[in-house]
C-alpha cells in the first residue's frame, strides 16, 4: 500500500505531466488511437463523405421500419459496422491493386488470375494485411449481433402487445323458404305424392314447430272447483 508520502509525491507528478502544449503536438496525440480508422470511435474519418453514411443510415432506418429510440440504436450500430466494413475491404482492394501493378512490371507475360494470386499470397503473409481480415470479420460480426438484437427487440414487443378485442356481432338471421319449412311427414310440394321426407326433403333438417298455446276461453274453469 502507498504511504501519504508516495501518494503526495505521485499527485505532484501528475500536475507537472500536462500532455502536449503544442497545436501540432495536440492534434498528433488526438489521433494515437486511430491506427487504421477502425479502432475510432468516430465512424467518419478524414476523407469520408458525410452525405453517403447519411444516406446508407436512411435506407437502414427505412428498411427496418425504425420507430423507436432502441430500434434507432441497434440501427446505428448496423450502419457504423456497415460502414467500416466497406471502408476494410475498399482498403484490401487498394493494396491488392497497387501489389498488381508491382508484379506486372516485372512479369508483364502473367495473365492478371496469375497477378490477382500472386499479390494475395505477397500481402498474405503481411501483418499488416492480416489485420485487415480479422477486422472484416469483426465488422460481419458486429451487424449480425445489431440485426439479431434488433429482432429479439421486436418479438419482445409482439408478446407484450395487448390482445386485440374482436368485436362480437349477432347472427344474421336468415329466414327459412316454403320448402325447407315443409314437414318431413308432409306431402311433397313438388307434387309427386311422397311424403317430403322421402323426396325432396331427404336431406333436409327437421322443422321443429311449437306446439300451439291454449286459446283460453269463456267457458273455461278459471278455478279450483268446489
Amino acid at each position: 500500500m502507498a504511504t501519504n508520502a508516495q501518494l503526495d509525491a505521485n499527485r505532484a507528478n501528475a500536475l507537472r505531466s500536462t500532455g502536449p502544449r503544442s497545436e501540432e503536438g495536440k492534434a498528433r496525440s488526438s489521433r494515437n488511437n486511430l491506427r487504421y480508422g477502425f479502432r475510432s470511435q468516430s465512424v467518419l474519418l478524414p476523407g469520408d463523405d458525410p452525405a453517403e453514411f447519411a444516406d446508407l443510415l436512411a435506407e437502414l432506418s427505412c428498411h427496418f421500419a425504425v420507430d423507436d429510440l432502441s430500434s434507432a440504436r441497434y440501427v446505428r450500430e448496423m450502419a457504423d459496422a456497415e460502414w467500416r466494413l466497406r471502408r476494410v475491404r475498399l482498403h484490401q482492394e487498394l493494396l491488392l491493386c497497387e501489389r498488381i501493378a508491382k508484379l506486372s512490371e516485372t512479369r508483364p507475360d502473367a495473365s492478371p488470375q496469375l497477378l490477382q494470386a500472386l499479390a494475395f499470397e505477397a500481402l498474405h503473409a503481411e501483418a499488416a494485411f492480416n489485420r485487415f481480415l480479422t477486422y472484416e470479420a469483426k465488422f460481419e460480426r458486429q451487424y449480425e449481433r445489431a440485426c439479431q438484437g434488433l429482432r429479439k427487440l421486436r418479438e419482445a414487443a409482439s408478446k407484450k402487445a395487448p390482445a386485440q378485442v374482436v368485436e362480437l356481432r349477432p347472427n344474421r338471421t336468415v329466414e327459412p323458404n316454403s320448402e325447407s319449412a315443409t314437414p318431413r311427414n308432409a306431402p311433397c310440394p313438388c307434387g309427386s305424392g311422397e311424403k317430403y321426407k322421402r323426396c325432396c326433403g331427404r336431406n333436409a333438417p327437421a322443422v321443429v314447430t311449437a306446439a300451439p298455446h291454449p286459446d283460453p276461453s269463456p267457458t273455461a274453469p278459471t278455478g279450483i272447483p268446489r
